[in-house]
């Protein structure tokens, strides 16, 4: 399914399916941020916190660029109406002027929203990192170091 937006009076669809995952950008930028933060958090390093941070606004218009490609992009299904980051820009900006005051005009409530809304379509499903996740999580060996050496 996919998301309404209400912008400048015309009507957004955002949505995570095809469009979303064959745009590369979109999946790597999201993982990156994520591990980012994951990283410096479990290492309790405030300037990698900070600097996983401020990747956010970027991350945010790269997943908003990504949900708007399906209905809007410049491609056969699409309206023709977001052709490139540069026109997805435009309607973030107007996006968050247009909701300053709501509590969810700032990057990281968009962020959120993305992510929500990748998460309804089953965006991480299609791309493969949901599998790769579990996959990853089975195989994952137990250290051997902690054990007396009859248990090894």
């Amino acid at each position: 399914m996919y998301k309404v937006l209400n912008i400048e009076g015309k009507e957004y669809h955002l949505e995570y399916s095809i469009e979303a995952s064959l745009y590369a950008d979109c999946v790597s930028s999201l993982t990156s941020l994520m591990v980012e933060i994951e990283t410096a958090s479990s290492e309790k390093n405030i300037k990698d916190v900070l600097k996983g941070v401020s990747n956010i606004p970027q991350t945010a218009l790269v997943l908003f660029y990504a949900g708007l490609m399906e209905a809007h992009g410049d491609h056969s299904d699409g309206d023709g109406t977001v052709r490139s980051m540069q026109d997805a820009k435009h309607i973030l900006s107007a996006y968050l002027k247009e909701h300053k005051d709501d509590g969810t005009g700032n990057f990281y409530s968009v962020l959120e929203m993305c992510i929500q809304q990748m998460t309804e379509d089953d965006f991480f499903n299609l791309v493969g990192l949901s599998a790769m996740i579990a996959q990853k999580s089975k195989t994952r060996k137990m250290p051997q170091d902690h054990k007396r050496p009859s248990e090894k």
